[in-house]
């Protein structure tokens, strides 16, 4: 009788008078309070998480208690046992062994107050000097060290003020000469800290030359190391034109730029998209490039045509044995016909338009320069979070309606509201990581102090344990208004495949020396 009197009143026919009642009912029932509803929806809904900030506290404090303790990782090097028959498991302590190494560096690189606490340390010390110079040790120590000095350029200047740079120079130079075959992650770790130390100009009188950055990205399958190579070769390849040329940098980088993303080669997208980023700065400079080229192949011409060709005929001693192989005139021709492909490669390269990225219309208008994936990278980390979020909140959202016995409408409803939040917390999430490192400058701007670029600086433990801090409370906060997005971001295949901000590869402003 009520709901006839109000279609009366209203002058609305039937069909229209239900509906708006149902749309009202419907809103109505949105914006009651937790207790209005009787369908097992407020039940239902996933509860606020409360558990990441107690997790994360308690690592980052047993991270600076335990890590930071004099004597403790020292002993668990010394400690040491390593499976060397492949064909057993191994054992508690030797699986212990494995594990701790790879713990202790990934704590060290989340948060970088407990790196700078124990880069203060007497272990720390032992790592860089008595464990890198043993060849078992070796292993442990690049482990621990490799993971904070990625991410952390005051970590790789406190490793060097150690003197540990010539030892890990050392150690890519022996892996040289072993087959590519026999090359495991000991050679990967160090390449990550040489390709940091090269990264630094302060450290590049002590990093390896561009040559074994060259070295580092083979023609053919590449290496695990290869990325860290093309990093390395980003950094010095302007002050060595001429070296890059003749070592073939511009032909590899395409080589590799190229490659095959089939689902067997899937995951070498950071190789090829880091290669791409060579070749991009690469075609900035191409002008310059290309007259040294021209330069430098006439130079290689004529030194080729000073050594002539060659007799062929083998020596006395190479003839009775004595000696095999090539004589060093022999190796001296050979290698410079090498270098004079390899400069005609690179002009070929250059001149074919397979270094020039593809503009888009917005770039100029928002300063975007690099690749594709440089331009629009943060886009695709939030597109891609946010549509892996709803999947797996709508997914939870369900499973929970269905747990707690509603009806199935109520579990779709569920579906759809835990699917938006999720999405929607995760992409604010994305977003505030990838704003944060401006937000800390301006911050730090407006506090009038510097950004830590060196573990000594004053305040500097201070300043991180700040900054580790805030860090915290953004991941809890989001995580507790928009519970369980820390799965689906940790997670986001765009941000894992996508090289990260660590891999930084400088802009050429200006004519790079020879």
């Amino acid at each position: 009788a009520r709901r006839r009197m109000m279609r009366t009143r209203l002058m609305l026919p039937r069909p229209a008078g239900r509906t708006l009642l149902r749309v009202g009912n419907l809103g109505a029932r949105r914006f009651q309070s937790s207790g209005a509803r009787t369908d097992g929806f407020n039940d239902a809904l996933p509860r606020r998480d409360v558990v990441f900030p107690i997790v994360t506290c308690s690592v980052l404090g047993c991270g600076l208690y335990y890590l930071a303790e004099e004597g403790k990782v020292k002993a668990l090097v010394d400690g040491i046992e390593m499976n060397t028959d492949p064909n057993a498991w191994p054992t508690p302590k030797q699986f212990f062994s494995v594990t701790w190494p790879w713990v202790a560096g990934t704590v060290m690189m989340l948060f970088d107050s407990v790196a700078c606490k124990f880069a203060s340390t007497s272990d720390f010390k032992y790592l860089c000097t008595g464990a890198l110079n043993d060849d078992l040790k070796a292993t442990v120590s690049l482990c621990i060290l490799a993971a904070p000095a990625e991410h952390s350029a005051p970590f790789v200047k406190a490793i060097s003020e150690t003197g540990a740079l010539a030892r890990i120079n050392e150690i890519v130079h022996i892996y040289k000469s072993l087959p590519r075959d026999q090359h495991d992650e000991t050679l990967t770790n160090a390449c990550v800290i040489a390709a940091k130390a090269a990264a630094d100009p302060s450290l590049r009188a002590q990093a390896l030359p561009l040559q074994d950055f060259l070295w580092m990205m083979p023609s053919g399958s590449p290496q695990l190391y290869t990325a860290y190579g093309a990093e390395g070769v980003a950094h010095l390849w302007m002050d060595s034109s001429e070296a890059l040329l003749a070592g073939n940098g511009v032909g590899l980088a395409a080589e590799h730029a190229a490659g095959s993303l089939a689902p067997s080669n899937y995951f070498n997208f950071v190789t090829i998209e880091l290669a791409s980023r060579l070749l991009n700065r690469f075609n900035e400079q191409k002008d310059l490039l290309l007259s040294t080229a021209d330069s430098l192949e006439k130079r290689i011409e004529l030194d080729i045509l000073a050594a002539g060709q060659g007799s062929g005929r083998k020596t006395i001693w190479q003839a009775t044995g004595v000696h095999r192989g090539e004589t060093e005139l022999e190796i001296a021709r050979r290698e410079k016909r090498e270098q004079l492909l390899s400069v005609r490669r690179a002009r070929e390269v250059l001149t074919s338009g397979k270094a020039a990225s593809t503009p888009t219309p917005v770039d100029e208008m928002l300063g975007l320069q690099g690749t594709l994936l440089e331009r629009f990278a943060p886009l695709m980390h939030v597109t891609s979070a946010g549509s892996l979020a709803y999947g797996l909140g709508a997914l939870r959202g369900y499973l929970n309606g269905w747990w707690a016995d509603v009806t199935p409408s109520v579990c779709r409803e569920l579906a759809g509201v835990v699917g938006k939040r999720s999405a929607i917390g995760a992409a604010l999430l994305v977003v505030a990581l990838e704003a944060m490192p401006r937000v800390k400058k301006q911050a730090l701007d407006a506090l009038g102090r510097k950004d830590i670029t060196s573990y000594a600086q004053d305040g500097a433990l201070e300043q991180l344990l700040a900054i580790d801090a805030a860090y915290i409370a953004l991941l809890a906060g989001l995580n507790f208004f928009f519970p369980y997005i820390l799965v689906p971001v940790a997670f986001n295949p765009t941000q894992m495949l996508v090289p990260p901000n660590s891999h930084e590869f400088p802009h050429a402003s200006s004519k790079p020396s020879a």
